[in-house]
């Protein structure tokens, strides 16, 4: 199931305390990726965060899994989680 992520850094994500997490952060996130959990990854224009796209079972799954990310466990970032379906108008489209 693909699955994206809007990744928000919170208040307390301060460069002093995110930097010495930083090289652990990125060896985990590359993790994921060589799993294939982790499909894509992008940096928000804004800067306060990432979108990831993910291919898990579900949206628990997904939540554990980032909840490793060295950001997450010291509550640098919050997720917003969205599952994604066939768009509707493809499919009732195709059934026709």
């Amino acid at each position: 199931m693909k699955i994206i992520v809007i990744a928000t850094r919170t208040d307390a994500a301060t460069p002093e305390g995110m930097k010495p997490l930083l090289a652990d952060e990125a060896r985990t996130a590359l993790s994921f990726m060589a799993e294939d959990f982790v499909r894509e990854i992008y940096g928000r224009e804004d800067g306060k965060g990432a979108v990831i796209v993910c291919e898990a079972a579900n949206e628990d799954e997904v939540r554990a899994k980032l909840g490793k990310l060295p950001f997450a466990q010291n509550g640098f970032l919050e997720f917003d989680v969205i599952t994604l379906v066939p768009y509707r108008g493809i499919v009732a489209a195709a059934k026709a």
